[in-house]
């Protein structure tokens, strides 16, 4: 009984005992007192006392009973636990008792399935030896009689068993010489190799220093062939040169003296004829003519001429400097300088001289006033009448100067550059009726250059500029009236120098 029940049941031992003896009170009372009468204070007194002696009675079963109840619970399940422990010990001792028994007979088993098998083993070789047929039959039906059902499936068991391990075990042991011979067959294959390698390079090296020796031989041997081939080419090209050079020069000095006289016939002398020839001794007679006459035709400019095309370039005007004292307002310059301009062409060359004082206007040339002293000359290879042309008419252009000077700030040197103030010429002349005008523009007021007549190698008339009057002279230039140079003198003062070149005749 668990202690829930015990305490019921204390419980409702003790309510049946209080009923009961209320009721016997209530009889009692009822009986000597049939009218009902309050309770004195003693049987009040009583009735507690004993409601409090009943429920401390039922507390005190309950407690005892709660106390019963837990020591039972104790002792059983201690009981339990010890009871546990000894079936569980038993079990153990029970199991280690039948795992003993069991691997004994296992083993006695197995050591008798063994035996058996081994005597049944021996016995069937030995039959087998004898007649291996009839011995295999007797054996099986022997054993299919003898052993129980439990030893033929062990020994097919066995058998499977061993096959299996044999299978197995053949399986690694292939594996392994399997592994073993790839092992192997790696080791020789990289011995080999390696072996190979080496050969080869063994191999290589020995064929290298071979080829080398042979190379070096073959090279040496092809460089002394080349040098002595060398050598015999080269003293028979020294003396095929030398040959074509005697053959050559016999030939030059055959050809110079065919040129020189051609060069003498020009006008040049001997020793310049003969340097020129030998100069040109490539050319043909007729190349040559025309160089020696070129030739003779500068030298006899330059000759006319003068001066050095250097120090005066063709197509230009060069102002020499000399001493010059100069001031300058706005446009206005005086000036009072000695120097010399030059205008430099082909053919012919227009030199001045001034000296003295000048003022004119910077910026167009026109000259105020003039008290220089001035001398221009006209110097170059004149044109002979003969030569001059008969027909058509042809303009001649080119520059002019008055001796003025401008002078220009260069930004690019800081510094102040002086130039001749230039003018252009501009010359027309009639072959036809021998006649030539023109002016001169770019020095002030235009120079008018009047209508004159072809006299001897040139032309004189009368020239003008403004409100001065004067005179111009040229002569005609060059081979063929190539140029006209000349001055032009106002007040009777070499004034003007100016030349132009002539472009086509028109007929």
């Amino acid at each position: 009984m668990s202690i829930r029940k015990t305490t019921l049941a204390s419980l409702i031992l003790l309510g049946l005992t209080a009923c009961s003896s209320g009721g016997s009170g209530g009889s009692s009372n009822n009986v000597a007192k049939p009218n009902t009468q309050p309770q004195t204070t003693q049987q009040q007194t009583d009735k507690a006392a004993a409601e409090k002696a009943a429920k401390e009675k039922a507390e005190a079963e309950r407690l005892a009973a709660e106390k019963a109840a837990n020591e039972k619970a104790e002792a059983e399940r201690l009981a339990a636990e010890k009871a546990a422990k000894e079936k569980a010990e038993a079990e153990r001792l029970a199991a280690e008792k039948a795992a003993k028994e069991k691997a004994e007979a296992e083993r006695l088993a197995a050591e008798k399935a063994a035996k058996e098998k081994a005597e049944a083993e021996r016995l069937a070789a030995e039959k087998a030896a004898k007649e291996k047929a009839e011995a295999e039959r007797l054996a099986a039906e022997k054993a299919a009689k003898e052993k129980a059902e439990a030893e033929r499936l062990a020994a097919e068991k066995a058998a499977k068993e061993k096959a299996e391990a044999e299978r197995l075990a053949a399986e690694k042991a292939a594996k392994e010489k399997a592994e073993a011979e790839r092992l192997a067959a790696e080791k020789a294959a990289r011995e080999k190799a390696e072996a190979e390698r080496l050969a080869a390079e063994k191999a290589a090296k020995e064929k290298a220093e071979a080829e080398r020796l042979a190379a070096e031989k073959a090279a040496k041997e092809k460089a002394e062939a080349e040098r002595l081939a060398a050598e015999k080419a080269a003293r028979e090209k020294a003396e095929a040169e030398r040959l074509a050079a005697e053959k050559a020069e016999q030939e030059r000095q055959a050809k110079i003296a065919q040129l020189k006289p051609i060069a003498v016939e020009a006008g040049l002398d001997e020793g310049t004829a003969e340097r020129l020839a030998d100069q040109n001794s490539s050319k043909t007679p007729d190349e040559f003519k025309k160089i020696a006459e070129d030739y003779k035709l500068q030298l006899d400019i330059a000759q006319a001429k003068g001066i050095s095309n250097g120090i005066y370039p063709v197509g230009l005007i060069t102002n020499t400097k000399g001493s010059s004292s100069v001031s300058t307002s706005n446009a206005l310059t005086r000036a009072n300088r000695i120097h010399k301009v030059v205008y430099n062409q082909p053919y012919s060359v227009v030199i001045a001289d001034y000296s003295g004082n000048v003022a004119y206007n910077n910026q167009t040339g026109q000259i105020i006033s003039d008290n220089r002293a001035s001398s221009i000359q006209v110097r170059g290879l004149k044109t002979t009448e003969e030569a001059i042309p008969n027909e058509g008419t042809a303009t001649y252009v080119g520059k002019a100067f008055n001796g003025t000077i401008k002078s220009e700030y260069d930004w690019n040197t800081s510094e102040s550059k002086e130039s001749v103030i230039e003018g252009k010429t501009t010359y027309n002349v009639d072959f036809n009726t021998r006649t030539g005008s023109g002016k001169i523009t770019g020095l002030g007021d235009d120079v008018i250059l009047a209508q004159g007549e072809i006299s001897g190698t040139g032309i004189t008339s009368s020239a003008r500029q403004s409100y001065r009057s004067g005179q111009y002279f040229l002569d005609f230039y060059g081979p063929k009236a190539q140029e006209i140079g000349g001055k032009v003198t106002l007040e009777g003062k070499d004034t003007i120098g100016f030349g132009g070149t002539r472009g086509d005749i028109q007929k």
